[in-house]
């Protein structure tokens, strides 16, 4: 009965709720390691059974191997909203005509009839509902910057409000339009205070010649794939190492393409900003993992302004604990949320059989069980990232001249 309720709990969270209760899982793994296991075992308990602060505690432990896994699925539960009315939100009555999202000039609206939400090709694979979502969504961030010019105050920030990242936050907020514009605005703040558009190699050189971080091309699917190595982690500053995770999310989710001059909705395709991450753990130990306060804004940059990223999550070597803890929490995730999650053990052949499966193993290091030298070139790596650097300043001063 306690794992049926357990269950049912479960299936009435949203998205980000859910990924939320597996971080702090693993995190609480983490923190097995260093306090004991009786203490430990109630913790995890705890946060498995969804308790009002469990959530927020497991943080401190957040190590920066782990926290590549937060990104994009995995925020935190707004625990001053969950009282209010969970019900649609709807866009407030007083909206000025200007501010109404136009449809697409494409062909003719999405039939309302469809019995199961069918998607819509001129929306690029949004159901009617999630559309109208949308389209509440943008009139309201018009209003929202119309009422507080500062919200939308940089051709930079007009940029990242883009169709693609709207549905992102609605998704997040299994799109409840209240939630979901609080969440943007908290990210639209962080991102005129951290400018991280404007960060260059130049300025993370130091940590990324490191080679802890870095893209390594794309799965079978076409998804992005970013490598992290938390065994490599050389202990710097958190000023430096925070902003090197910026240049690194920056640049695996940067996209050239002038979004705003699209119809509404058309560059709202979710599966190409996805992304895999390929997490080593060879090499890792405690005395690698950053400081707390590091761990601590680490995971508050990627569950909180970068929501909805993450495809799947592969966690290649990883400590026994890790698996342990896993099978242990199973049969009490939804199915969704468990296939994001896989651990890949290196003498394992069918966790290795389904590694090969994801990705062409010619393009993945040999330390990874791939064919490809593992030797990282940091002199050919920067050259490649001012090359980024440079397309990417073209790409906002054209911007800017609009």
């Amino acid at each position: 009965m306690a794992k049926l309720a357990v269950v049912t709990e479960m299936r009435k969270m949203t998205p980000g709720d859910k990924d939320t209760v597996i971080a702090g899982v693993f995190v609480l793994a983490m923190l097995l390691a260093q306090v004991t296991l009786v203490v430990l075992a109630r913790f995890i308990a705890r946060a498995v059974a969804g308790g009002p602060k469990e959530v927020e505690e497991p943080v401190s432990a957040q190590v920066a191997g782990l926290a590549w896994m937060m990104s994009a699925g995995i925020t935190h539960p707004e625990k001053a909203e969950e009282e209010e009315d969970q019900d649609d939100i709807h866009t407030p009555v007083k909206i000025r005509p200007e501010d109404e999202a136009p449809d697409s000039p494409l062909g003719p609206p999405p039939t309302p009839f469809s019995p199961s939400g069918r998607q819509s090709v001129f929306y690029s694979k949004l159901t009617t509902h999630e559309h109208q979502r949308l389209r509440e969504f943008r009139a309201l961030l018009n209003k929202s910057a119309r009422e507080d010019p500062t919200l939308l105050s940089t051709p930079a920030l007009k940029r990242f409000a883009n169709d693609a990242t709207l549905c992102r936050y609605l998704r997040a907020r299994d799109w409840n339009l209240k939630r979901a514009m609080k969440m943007l605005k908290a990210s639209l703040q962080w991102r005129k205070a951290a400018r991280p558009e404007f960060i260059t190699w130049d300025d993370v050189k130091k940590e990324g010649e490191e080679g802890k971080q870095y893209l390594s091309g794309r799965d079978r699917h076409g998804r992005a794939v970013l490598i992290a190595r938390p065994g490599r982690d050389g202990g710097r500053e958190q000023a430096s190492h925070v902003r090197f995770l910026i240049y690194t999310l920056e640049h695996a989710t940067w996209s050239d393409t002038a979004e705003d001059d699209l119809p509404l909705g058309a560059h709202a395709e979710h599966t190409s900003e996805k992304l895999v991450v390929l997490i080593n753990f060879t090499g890792w130990t405690l005395a690698t993992a950053p400081p707390m306060k590091t761990a601590r804004e680490t995971l508050a940059i990627l569950q909180e302004h970068h929501p909805e990223r993450l495809a799947v999550a592969v966690c290649y070597n990883p400590p026994w604990i890790f698996a342990v803890f896993w099978k242990a929490i199973s049969p009490f995730i939804d199915p969704n949320t468990y296939r994001k999650i896989r651990f890949v053990n290196p003498k394992r052949e069918k966790e290795v059989r389904r590694m090969r499966q994801m990705f062409d193993m010619s393009c993945v290091d040999e330390d990874l069980g791939g064919d490809r030298s593992n030797v990282f070139d940091a002199r050919a790596f920067g050259d490649k990232m001012r090359v980024f650097d440079a397309r990417k300043a073209a790409v906002l001063k054209a911007k800017a001249r609009r």
